[in-house]
């Protein structure tokens, strides 16, 4: 489920839709959940299904650390790829903010952080100054590594802002968190999300 404080928009005819907040979004605010409404479909799923929905997979769903495909039920299916992204943390089943999001601003993650195969790399225009001129699965360590810096700033701010999403947190996502995310400080603030989110 995406942050109540967002809304789709038009972006332009190339990228389509995205999503914007619509009220500002501190940095350490859980920006999405995985939750019972979206989909996760195994590798035998889509291989039964018929061939039609194989573009539908493609532009509708994102790859998770199990090697599932999601589908999201709401809008969060429509957050765009940026090369300076203000959201991540998908390996988790939620991202958070990364920074400040303001008001007008589109969400965005790193596709590259999506585990991205051969198959799915493409030229990005995301218009970013840090802008790599393509997402691709050969990027994938390095741009993970950035962005799990930027987390552990982030996940050490989930207790300090407002959390409308802590109630579909699982325990089993944010002990996963811990594992990833190295430090004392980042996991005491996980533990204290966890509680909130029970």
């Amino acid at each position: 489920m995406i942050h109540p404080h967002t809304r789709l928009v038009a972006i332009d005819s190339v990228v389509g839709n995205g999503v914007v907040a619509t009220r500002r979004i501190p940095r350490g605010t859980i920006t999405w959940v995985l939750d019972e409404l979206d989909r996760p479909l195994t590798g035998t799923e889509m291989n039964a299904m018929p061939s039609c929905y194989d573009k539908l997979i493609d532009l509708w769903t994102f790859r998770d650390g199990r090697g599932h495909r999601v589908l999201c039920w709401d809008t969060g299916r429509n957050l765009n790829h940026s090369c300076e992204p203000n959201c991540g943390g998908s390996e988790f089943w939620f991202e958070v903010a990364l920074r400040d999001i303001e008001p007008g601003e589109q969400l965005t993650n790193d596709y590259a952080t999506l585990y991205m195969r051969p198959s799915e790399d493409f030229a990005c225009r995301c218009g970013s100054p840090l802008c790599r001129g393509a997402a691709s699965h050969e990027q994938v360590p390095i741009v993970v590594a950035a962005i799990q810096k930027q987390l552990q700033l982030a996940l050490s701010e989930l207790t300090l802002v407002p959390q409308p999403l802590s109630g579909l947190l699982r325990a089993d996502w944010l002990e996963r968190a811990r594992e990833l995310v190295a430090s004392n400080l980042v996991a005491a603030s996980v533990d204290a999300v966890v509680a909130v989110g029970e």
